[in-house]
């Protein structure tokens, strides 16, 4: 299927203030089973509802992002590539961290926000937003 999936470009500085006005935390629900088995996993999310960011042609558009929405953030000092998904991102200290997985809790990652060199967000059927032009 074409146009299933999408890359979205944010600069950093944008994205940790987004973070920043959007650390409340809610916890959500995952099931995660077969019928008649459903087992309840909690994390905590964060409220961003919408961002700013670029568009493979360059042009601006607020993604919506949805639960399977994910982020991959690169190292400026060891070029790595930091996978999680973004309704769980928050700031710990000076650092970015969110989960990799939700069925196992112990997955969280971490990058110190200095070492943030790019932020590409990866979505599937995204659902954007135009900007208003003024």
């Amino acid at each position: 299927m074409a146009g299933c999936t999408a890359n979205y470009y944010v600069k950093p500085d944008d994205f940790i203030k987004e973070v920043a006005a959007n650390q409340q935390r809610t916890e959500k629900f995952n099931l995660v089973g077969t019928v008649p088995v459903f087992f309840p996993i909690r994390y905590n999310a964060n409220n961003i509802r919408r961002i700013l960011c670029r568009d493979k042609n360059g042009e601006n558009v607020y993604l919506i992002p949805d639960r399977n929405t994910q982020l991959e953030i690169t190292s400026k000092s060891t070029k790595d590539v930091v996978k999680m998904y973004f309704d769980t991102v928050f700031f710990e200290g000076s650092k970015l961290t969110g989960l990799r997985s939700r069925l196992v809790p112990g997955m969280t990652r971490e990058i110190e926000l200095s070492d943030i060199d790019s932020i590409v967000i990866y979505a599937e059927f995204p659902r954007t937003q135009a900007v208003d032009a003024k």
